[in-house]
């Protein structure tokens, strides 16, 4: 009866491993499938990786010069890949599973940007890594590539797409780039202070039975304005202009969460 019951669980057991085998086999299977068709790391490391031949060879070295000059000053790396279709796969998860495989980005700040471009699918992917997902939100992401990236892969005109688009993002890991939510922002808080000042104007005049009015002069008013809509010193892009300083070092490792946008023309 004992022995009887014993047997029982044994092959009670060697049913469980067996079920347990076959699902690791599947998620392994399904897996491999998924990430079956992401390009490898590139070897020797670079930053700009067409696998169409969209680009020439011209266009792609001017774009890494760029990229690698923008990675040595502020670590921050941004990969464009280019690929002729998704086979049917999700462009952002695909465009996640290239930065998380190939490491873009520091490990240390997770700041790497993957933008993907599927030519025959017609779709484009801006994925963030976690350190520049607030320099670089959704609602960014989305702008650049609606407004920026898009109208020129219309007129097939790829290599300005790229080029405006990547500068753009540079942009807005600085901190330069403002979304038109943004922009209206401001535009809210300039009229808020210039009725301030009306009121102030107006009180100014009545309390001093008419007289006096210029206590609020239009200079004044402008030195008040100047900080709010120029705070900043030099413009975007600079350093594009630079001898990048080397080649490309390699990915770092960096991590990504799933941020970004997608979008197609």
């Amino acid at each position: 009866m004992i022995s009887s019951s014993v047997n029982k669980i044994k092959k009670g057991m060697r049913r469980y491993k067996k079920i347990i085998s076959l699902l690791w086999v599947f998620i392994l299977w399904a897996f491999v499938a998924s990430a079956q068709n992401i390009p490898n790391k590139p070897n020797p490391p670079r930053l700009v990786n067409d696998f169409t031949n969209t680009l020439t060879a011209d266009q792609q070295q001017a774009l890494e010069k760029k990229l690698v000059t923008f990675d040595d000053s502020t670590s921050t790396q941004i990969a464009v890949v280019i690929v002729e279709t998704l086979d049917g796969a999700d462009i952002s998860d695909y465009a996640l599973q290239v930065g998380r495989s190939w490491g873009v980005g520091g490990a240390n700040y997770n700041n790497g940007v993957v933008l993907l471009i599927a030519k025959s699918d017609r779709k484009i992917n801006i994925s963030t890594g976690y350190g520049v997902e607030g320099a670089l939100p959704d609602i960014t992401c989305k702008h650049i590539i609606d407004e920026i990236i898009k109208p020129n892969f219309k007129g097939n005109d790829f290599y300005r797409g790229i080029d405006e688009g990547t500068s753009a993002i540079i942009k807005a890991v600085k901190g330069e780039y403002q979304t038109p939510r943004q922009k209206n922002k401001g535009n809210t808080s300039g009229r808020i202070v210039l009725l301030i000042v009306i009121v102030i104007v107006l009180l100014t005049i009545f309390s001093r039975g008419g007289g006096g009015g210029s206590y609020m002069s239009g200079r004044g008013h402008r030195g008040f304005m100047g900080p709010m809509f120029f705070p900043m010193g030099g413009g975007f892009g600079s350093s594009s202009g630079n001898d990048s300083g080397g080649g490309f070092g390699g990915f770092g490792g960096g991590s990504f969460g799933g941020g970004g946008a997608s979008g197609g023309w």
